[in-house]
């Protein structure tokens, strides 16, 4: 009888175990579950909150920069918008034509290589560094550099030879251009055209020396020589800055390539400037005869 009972209270005692491990393993899975569900929430939340933030406050790597779409617009139009700055040259003075080497560029772009062309001359005869700078805080020069797919530029000479008309007075042993001073402010219309815009190409025309064929100026080449050296030095500083001589184009011709003022170019001296200057075009935009490669 002890024996039977004995029996039975190990066979409940047993069963009783039994049942709350089973208890036991089913509280286990409750719980797992619950901590699943309650990670799954966790990162639902955290999506939704970062979709939302990048919706509100989206970082720059998120956004199509403004000159991406401006540069896609430009190009399915196919014209290339070419605005011009500077000083007479630039302007054409000595061009019985009236069109200069800015003209004539874009005659042969659009001839030779089949490329529509919208032009803005903004040059203005007589200008100097400190002239351009105070126009391109003008709004309309502004928006047309904003615009602009390339940007062409002469500027310099009338700071370097001022009152070029009486040169043949001056004693070029003694005298010295402020090359400090056309540095500084060639760094700053780079500077200024890059916060307009920021990665155009800039085709930055270099000097030539229209005196020296004139006997008491011969010492002005080493002057004009410094002087486009110290614009190549500046270039280096900004990679889609090019500079394009003209120094050799007049180098012993300037009775052949200058105007009758002896310091402008005539048609021939700017449809040589047109050609080197087409040259660099081409070549930094891979452009090819037919169009755009």
């Amino acid at each position: 009888m002890k024996i039977a009972f004995q029996n039975f209270v190990w066979y409940n005692y047993g069963q009783s175990m039994r049942a709350k491990r089973g208890f036991d393993m089913r509280s286990k899975v409750v719980k797992v579950i619950l901590l699943i569900t309650i990670a799954s929430f966790c990162l639902f939340a955290y999506g939704f909150v970062s979709g939302v933030n990048d919706v509100l406050n989206p970082k720059a790597s998120n956004l199509i920069k403004k000159t991406d779409v401006v540069a896609k617009e430009k190009k399915k139009t196919g014209t290339l918008q070419i605005v011009s700055l500077g000083d007479s040259l630039t302007r054409g003075v000595g061009d019985k034509e009236g069109i200069g080497y800015v003209g004539r560029m874009k005659e042969d772009l659009q001839k030779d290589y089949k490329q529509k062309i919208a032009l803005t001359n903004l040059a203005v005869s007589g200008a100097k560094m400190p002239d351009l700078l105070k126009q391109i805080e003008s709004n309309g020069a502004q928006y047309s550099i904003k615009q602009a797919d390339v940007i062409v530029l002469t500027i310099g000479g009338n700071d370097l030879f001022p009152g070029w008309e009486s040169l043949g007075k001056i004693d070029l042993d003694t005298y010295r251009p402020d090359t400090g001073t056309f540095q500084n402010e060639a760094k700053k219309i780079i500077e200024e055209i890059r916060k307009l815009n920021t990665d155009s190409p800039i085709f930055w025309l270099g000097l030539y020396n229209p005196f020296e064929d004139v006997e008491d100026l011969k010492g002005s080449s080493n002057i004009v020589v410094d002087w486009n050296a110290s614009l190549e030095k500046l270039a280096l500083n900004d990679k889609n800055v090019y500079i394009t001589p003209t120094f050799d184009l007049f180098q012993n011709r300037g009775k052949d390539l200058l105007y009758s003022d002896h310091f402008h170019p005539n048609e021939v001296g700017y449809t040589y400037m047109a050609e080197r200057l087409v040259q660099n075009v081409v070549s930094k935009l891979k452009l090819e005869q037919g169009g755009v490669k």
